[in-house]
């Protein structure tokens, strides 16, 4: 992966994930503005057709009392399969250099989701990715999980902006219960709209809350190394379209195609039966219950 690094001159952002543990791509080398401008109004369309929790986009007050395994934000996975702009999303290419970069060219995506952020007074503790998806510590140094996020609006403190331990991902394990609360450790990062902030899975990380009004808006993808259960079984759910019309490294990230140990071959999982992908969805259906119960 370093010569893709190299050939889109990201190796300032490969040092910072290795020195510090995140890195952030700017607006200008990650996408154009009309690109973030239509995914910033897609994402707000989407959360106001599946609006069931009472939340009204046009109403950032209603943001304010949602809950979510990620703290106060209203949180809506499986959004790659509702528009085509978050297949192109994904598909970025300097995204996934940096993605792969810590991860391999086997990694898969493990979910692609939206998080609404709305004033409140709640911040979101200190915490790994690490410990949602692989073992328990001590982590390897080596990243299992990686998160790359899209912001769509500015990121500020009073906005409700992430903030990150630099170095954290080196302790390889998460932060003990005084630690995660400890807001002296905690740096901001303020980034303009159309950033995207790409992180070690071992890195400390959590967010300020929210002070002013409107709505932090964000999309997240989340990836993981092609041995570890996805949230979303994307390769029980993808469709040819989708396969067709996207990179042969898109059937890759939807678990279709694993690079083995053995001389880099290839065990592709395409296509699958209907039966196998009906299967796939009762799991994956049961599992999402388990986990938000």
């Amino acid at each position: 992966m370093l010569d893709e690094v190299r050939r889109l001159g990201l190796e300032s952002q490969a040092w910072e994930l290795d020195c510090q543990g995140y890195t952030v791509l700017s607006p200008e080398s990650a996408a154009s503005a009309q690109f973030i401008d239509e995914l910033r109004r897609i994402t707000l369309d989407t959360a106001a057709a599946s609006a069931d929790d009472g939340c009204d986009p046009a109403d950032d007050d209603s943001y304010s009392t949602v809950s979510s395994p990620f703290g106060q934000v209203r949180f809506s996975p499986g959004l790659l399969f509702s528009h085509q702009i978050y297949e192109r999303a994904l598909m970025n290419e300097r995204v996934l250099a940096l993605v792969r970069y810590l991860l391999g060219e086997s990694c898969v995506l493990n979910h692609f989701s939206s998080m609404l952020k709305g004033p409140g007074a709640d911040y979101l503790p200190l915490h790994t990715d690490q410990n949602q998806s692989g073992g328990p510590p001590p982590y390897p140094a080596y990243a299992q999980v990686a998160n790359a996020t899209w912001a769509l609006t500015d990121y500020t403190k009073d906005g409700g902006a992430i903030c990150f331990v630099p170095g954290s991902h080196r302790l390889c394990r998460p932060p003990t219960p005084h630690e995660a609360v400890d807001v002296a450790s905690w740096q901001p990062l303020e980034v303009p709209a159309g950033s995207v902030i790409v992180w070690h899975g071992n890195t400390w990380h959590g967010a300020f809350p929210r002070r002013d009004r409107g709505v932090r808006i964000s999309l997240v993808e989340y990836f993981t190394r092609w041995y570890l259960v996805p949230f979303e079984p994307y390769h029980a759910m993808v469709t040819t379209d989708m396969l067709d019309r996207n990179p042969a490294d898109f059937a890759t990230l939807m678990g279709l195609k694993r690079l083995l140990p053995q001389a880099g071959t290839v065990a592709e999982n395409y296509p699958l039966s209907m039966e196998a992908v009906a299967a796939e969805r009762q799991r994956a259906a049961a599992a999402r219950i388990s986990l938000f119960a």
